[in-house]
């Protein structure tokens, strides 16, 4: 049984990926007008927010089935919305990756400087203060639970008794949590970087290229916000729930407020990237160069 677990946990994302690689190949050639090109382009971003969501949902339900007999207890669990993380922004770079080329020996584009500040706008700043306030609750957690780094005490009558409550996300499972969250985040990084990097689509004018360029950067952060944000509420919730139990009311109360928050800002920010934007002022980037031919 457990050889079969570790197949499950550690062999199911290597089929994934060569999932997403066929899925998000690019079959036959470029369209030859303006509108197929918007439609091809768009059902192209589509299929990668797809298969990055199918494959991040699978990878949770992997560690789920792999923590019922496998591993230390809460560990798998507790790092599986960050792994989600991690195996979607990963997803999303390959889709990246076999974005169709531009074709044709030579073109007319204009040179753009984009950075990861111009494509994220507020939701890399969001998903940056999310990533850096659930590190200090981490942190928090960690240095306040009790030796066993899965619980938390309260001593009382000058510590003859002593009330502990868990489970409470200790170092036990912080750290382990610590390490995806590091390697989510650069994958994060990594995919968006794909989209400012990603050729300019053919026969598509700069504002509807632009246009499609910001939906795949905000797709790509509204995923790692949503499993960030749901794995830092789980945390909170926990949390509140062990504190709450040995009576520390105040700090039960604020974690439960911040679970809610998490919870819910996650979803809603999520929910906001799922439309495909549309070309507009909001979406041109400033040219820092003229147009010039591109091979």
């Amino acid at each position: 049984m457990h050889a079969l677990v570790i197949v499950i946990a550690l062999g199911l994302p290597v089929l994934i990926v060569a999932l997403v690689v066929l899925l998000v190949a690019r079959r036959g050639g470029p369209p030859h007008d303006l509108d197929a090109t918007v439609v091809a382009a768009r059902r192209h971003e589509t299929r990668i927010s797809a298969v990055a969501a199918t494959t991040s949902i699978v990878m949770v339900l992997a560690l789920w089935v792999a923590a019922a007999t496998w591993g230390e207890p809460g560990v798998l669990l507790g790092v599986a919305p960050f792994t989600a993380a991690l195996t979607f922004s990963l997803a999303r770079a390959l889709g990246e990756a076999r974005w169709p080329r531009p074709t044709g020996e030579v073109r007319s584009a204009p040179l753009v400087r984009r950075s990861l500040r111009d494509q994220g706008g507020w939701r890399l700043t969001l998903f940056a203060s999310t990533v850096a306030g659930f590190f200090v609750v981490l942190v928090v957690f960690g240095l306040t639970a009790a030796d066993d780094g899965r619980s938390v005490e309260r001593v009382l009558d000058a510590g003859r008794e002593t009330h502990s409550a868990g489970p409470y996300p200790g170092w036990a499972v912080g750290v382990p949590v610590l390490l995806v969250l590091a390697l989510a985040v650069g994958a994060t990084l990594v995919a968006l970087r794909a989209v400012t990097r990603r050729p300019p689509i053919g026969l598509l004018p700069p504002e509807q290229d632009d246009a499609i360029r910001r939906t795949s950067a905000a797709r790509e952060l509204a995923g790692a916000q949503l499993w960030v944000g749901l794995g830092a509420a789980a945390y909170l919730a926990f949390a509140a729930g062990a504190l709450l139990r040995v009576g520390w009311l105040g700090g039960g109360v604020l974690c439960l407020l911040l679970a809610v928050v998490a919870f819910v800002g996650s979803v809603m920010i999520a929910a906001t990237a799922l439309p495909s934007r549309r070309a507009g002022a909001a979406d041109a980037v400033p040219r820092t160069a003229t147009p010039g031919p591109v091979a």
